[in-house]
């Protein structure tokens, strides 16, 4: 009996999500917002009958996709389905929700990982390289366009441009990290609603003030430091590497500053929309940035907020 509602309800998520991955390929609008929930019916399956059939699903949801759309579809499915299962395995064990976001943000880093290197390795296409020389080639088409028409663009313009566009090719690592970090927190968020609603036990999420780095993030934010102030060559390896790393730690530092603001905040008394348009402000003046970074740091090398 058991296994006959578990064949059930397994083919009732693969009708669900074969609906949503038809949407999410051939409706232009509302296939973005589909492609969204397509994880959901592999969390729901999940935490309903365990791994295992979880991801005996996933294996029919596969064949499934390659007969909607195609072969190149199939990584988009196993996308999420392999975050889907994540996900509902780590909320079935009632983990931290900031820790369920960080394991599901690392799934869909492996999968835009592989799907790249897939994409350059096996068919020759670099979507980032590609979409760099667009760029490039617009920007000089605008600087033609300006000398026939006797006006001189600025000096320096054009060299500032091109170290522009290298720097997004160096940074293509931290794109990945921002974008699986994104997707992952959209996944959860759109999917906890309706898991509700099905009387599934998702827990809540906990204060952000409460958020706390490990200390050992600390250190290696410090020995990247002291590996920036090598003179690294341009280009080579090591110099993307510490780029990278770099702009990544100084992103945990901030949001452990703003984690140890909020406590700060909550101690003291101070309304909630204060901070939150405190918040705001510091997102777009870069040098508050970097003083909620410090305090971060700070905060995590000294613990402050046990002195408060």
């Amino acid at each position: 009996m058991r296994k006959t509602h578990a064949l059930t309800e397994a083919a009732i998520e693969l009708a669900l999500f074969a609906v949503l991955f038809l949407m999410a390929l051939y409706v232009p609008v509302i296939g973005f917002v589909a492609a969204l929930f397509l994880a959901l019916p592999f969390m729901v399956f999940t935490m309903r009958h365990g791994l295992a059939p979880a991801w005996l699903l996933l294996v029919a949801a596969l064949v499934v996709s390659s007969l909607i759309g195609s072969f190149l579809s199939l990584p988009m499915a196993l996308m999420f389905g392999t975050v889907g299962i994540t996900v509902g395995a780590m909320l079935a064990k009632q983990k931290n929700r900031y820790l369920i976001w960080l394991v599901g943000a690392l799934v869909f880093l492996a999968n835009i990982v592989l799907d790249y290197i897939i994409s350059i390795q096996f068919f020759q296409v670099d979507m980032i390289r590609d979409t760099l020389g667009l760029v490039r080639e617009s920007f000089d088409t605008a600087m033609r366009m300006m000398e026939a028409m006797g006006q001189k663009p600025p000096a320096g313009m054009q060299k500032q441009l091109e170290q522009g566009i290298e720097l997004i090719g160096y940074m293509v690592p931290t794109l990945f990290v921002i974008a699986a970090l994104a997707l992952a927190y959209v996944t959860i968020m759109v999917s906890l609603p309706i898991m509700k609603r099905l009387k599934l036990p998702v827990g809540t999420w906990p204060p952000f003030r409460e958020l706390s780095l490990p200390k050992s993030v600390l250190w290696i934010y410090i020995m990247v430091l002291v590996l920036s102030m090598f003179p690294f060559a341009e280009g080579t390896f090591p110099y993307i590497a510490v780029l990278n790393l770099s702009y990544v730690l100084q992103l945990a530092m901030a949001v452990q500053g703003f984690s140890f603001l909020y406590y700060a905040a909550y101690k003291k008394g101070i309304a909630k929309g204060v901070v939150i348009a405190g918040t705001v402000v510091c997102l777009f003046l870069p040098f508050l940035l970097y003083l909620v970074a410090i305090f971060g740091i700070i905060d995590l090398g000294f613990d402050l907020r046990r002195r408060l």
